[in-house]
C-alpha cells in the first residue's frame, strides 16, 4: 500500500478514535461499545503484522490497512447514526471502505477486503444491541467486499459491485428525504430500490459490457415480491425462505459465482433499507424475512469465494468425509451453545460477547489446523445451517409487535457465523500445514485450545463480576 494510502487511513482510524470518546459521554450508550471496536481493531491490527509477506508500508500490509481504515469508518458511522439524525451516514461511511480498497489496490485488493471484512464482523458483534439497523447495513458491507474479490475470479468488471452499492444508498438517502414527514409505504421504496439497481443495470447493457446485468435485477425483483407476499402468512412466513433458495439457485452458476454475489448484494441493500422502520413501513416477520434471505446468499457467496480460494484435490470436502462431517455438527451445536451463553449475560456483558466472538472466530481455524482444509469447509456448512435453523425453529413470539424480532437467537447467530467466515478465507492457507503434523502433536494442540478455553471462560466470568459490582455501586449512590 502507498503512503497516500496509509494515511487515508491513518486518518479515517483517528476519526474513529474520536467517535469512540464522544460515545462514552452520551447517554444510553454502554461505555465499552465503540471503545472495545477500536482497542480490539489495535489488536488485531498488531495480529496481521506478523503474517504478510511484505513490510507494513507495502503491498503485504494490505489486511491490516483494510482493518484500519474499515475500522475507522465504522465507528464515525456507528456514532453518527446512534447519536445524531443522521442515520444514512452510518450505511455509507463504512461502504465507502470497499471503494477506497479498490481505488488504492487496483491490482490485488484481496488482503484489504479480508481485513474489511474482519472490521466489519467485529462491529456486528460488540454493537448490536445499540444499532438496531446494524445487520442490513453489515450484510451490505460484507457482500460488497465478496462481490469485489470474486470479480476478479470471474474477471468481471471490477467497479460494477460498487455502481450497484452505490445506487442501493442512493435510494436510501432517497428514501430518507421522502420520509421527513412520516414514513413511506413498502411499494414505494421497492420501487425506489429496484429502480435505481435497473439503472445501474441497463447503464452497463448499453455500454456493451458483457454480462447478464439485467437479468439478475430481475430475478432479485421476482424474490423480492414474492417474499413480501409470504411474509405475513404467520409461522408458514418462516418457509417462505424457500424464495431465497430458489433464487440462489437460478443465479448460482454465472459468472462463477459473481451473478450470485451481486445478487446477494442487492437484497442485502434491500433489507438494510427496509430496517429503518421510521424511514419505511415493514412488520417485523417482513424484516427477519428479509435478514435471513441476505445471511442466506452473502454466506453462499463468501462460500464461493472460499472453494475458488481453496480448491480441494480428492478427497474432496463432502459429508462422505468423516472431518468434514465433524466440522458440520460442531458449527451447527457449538455456535448455538455460543449464542445461548452470550445472550444468557444480557446485553451489557462485555466478557461474553468478547469470548463468544473470539471462538466463533477461532473454531474453524482450529480444525484446519487439526484436519486440514475439509473440515473449514464443513464447518462454514454447519454454520449457515446453524443461522438459518435459529430463525426456522424460534419459539413463536409473545411479547408486543416491536419486540418480536427478538425472540430467536438469529440475530446472535448470524454474526457469530460470519466471523467464522472471514477468518477461514484470510488464515485457512496458514493453519491447513498444521493438519501433517504427528496426531501427538494435533493432540497437543487440542489440549492447548483446552486450556485457552478455561482461560476465556474466567475472563468472562471477571468482566461480568466487575460489571456487576459498577452497577451495584452505581446503584447505590443514586439512592
Amino acid at each position: 500500500m502507498s503512503l497516500l494510502a496509509w494515511a487515508v487511513a491513518a486518518i479515517c482510524f483517528a476519526g474513529g478514535f474520536g467517535a469512540a470518546l464522544m460515545a462514552r459521554r452520551q447517554v444510553g450508550v454502554p461505555t465499552f461499545a465503540l471503545p472495545a471496536v477500536w482497542l480490539i481493531s489495535v489488536l488485531a491490527f498488531g495480529l496481521t503484522l506478523p503474517v504478510e509477506p511484505a513490510p507494513i508500508f507495502h503491498q503485504g500490509g494490505a489486511a491490516g490497512w483494510g482493518l484500519l481504515l474499515s475500522s475507522g469508518l465504522w465507528l464515525m458511522g456507528a456514532f453518527v447514526a446512534t447519536r445524531t439524525p443522521f442515520n444514512g451516514w452510518g450505511a455509507t461511511l463504512p461502504s465507502a471502505a470497499p471503494m477506497l480498497a479498490l481505488a488504492f489496490a487496483r491490482d490485488d485488493p484481496s488482503a484489504a477486503l479480508i481485513g474489511m471484512t474482519i472490521a466489519t464482523v467485529l462491529v456486528w458483534i460488540l454493537l448490536r444491541q445499540i444499532w438496531p439497523s446494524l445487520a442490513g447495513i453489515a450484510l451490505s458491507v460484507l457482500t460488497l467486499c465478496f462481490a469485489t474479490g470474486l470479480a476478479y475470479y470471474a474477471d468481471a468488471p471490477r467497479w460494477y459491485s460498487v455502481c450497484v452499492a452505490g445506487a442501493g444508498l442512493a435510494a436510501l438517502w432517497v428514501v430518507a428525504w421522502l420520509a421527513r414527514r412520516a414514513p413511506l409505504s413498502w411499494w414505494l421504496a421497492h420501487a425506489l430500490l429496484f429502480g435505481a439497481f435497473t439503472l445501474t443495470a441497463l447503464g452497463y447493457h448499453l455500454s456493451g459490457v458483457e454480462g447478464r446485468w439485467l437479468h439478475l435485477v430481475l430475478m432479485a425483483l421476482i424474490a423480492t415480491t414474492l417474499a413480501r407476499g409470504f411474509a405475513n402468512a404467520g409461522e408458514w412466513s418462516r418457509y417462505a425462505l424457500l424464495v431465497w433458495v430458489a433464487l440462489f439457485t437460478s443465479v448460482f452458476t454465472l459468472q462463477k459465482g459473481f451473478g450470485l454475489a451481486i445478487v446477494a448484494l442487492m437484497v442485502s441493500l434491500y433489507a438494510m433499507v427496509m430496517a429503518h422502520t421510521r424511514w419505511v413501513q415493514t412488520a417485523p416477520s417482513e424484516r427477519a424475512l428479509y435478514t435471513v434471505g441476505a445471511v442466506l446468499l452473502a454466506f453462499l457467496s463468501a462460500f464461493r469465494l472460499f472453494v475458488l480460494s481453496y480448491p480441494l484435490t480428492p478427497p474432496r470436502a463432502d459429508l462422505y468425509m468423516h472431518y468434514t462431517l465433524v466440522g458440520f455438527l460442531l458449527a451447527l451445536v457449538g455456535l448455538g451453545v455460543l449464542a445461548l451463553w452470550q445472550r444468557q449475560g444480557g446485553a451489557a456483558s462485555l466478557g461474553r460477547t468478547l469470548v463468544a466472538g473470539f471462538w466463533a472466530a477461532g473454531l474453524p481455524l482450529l480444525l484446519g489446523a487439526l484436519f486440514a482444509e475439509r473440515a473449514t469447509a464443513g464447518w462454514l456448512a454447519g454454520a449457515l445451517a446453524a443461522a438459518l435453523s435459529a430463525y426456522l425453529y424460534a419459539p413463536l413470539p409473545t411479547r408486543p409487535t416491536e419486540e418480536q424480532e427478538d425472540a430467536s437467537m438469529a440475530p446472535l447467530l448470524y454474526p457469530l457465523a460470519f466471523a467464522g467466515v472471514v477468518t477461514a478465507l484470510w488464515l485457512t492457507a496458514t493453519v491447513a500445514p498444521y493438519a501433517e503434523l504427528t496426531r501427538l502433536t494435533r493432540l497437543y494442540m487440542v489440549l492447548g485450545a483446552a486450556g485457552l478455553l478455561v482461560l476465556s471462560l474466567l475472563l468472562a466470568f471477571w468482566l461480568d463480576r466487575k460489571a456487576f459490582m459498577r452497577a451495584s455501586q452505581a446503584i447505590a449512590s443514586d439512592e
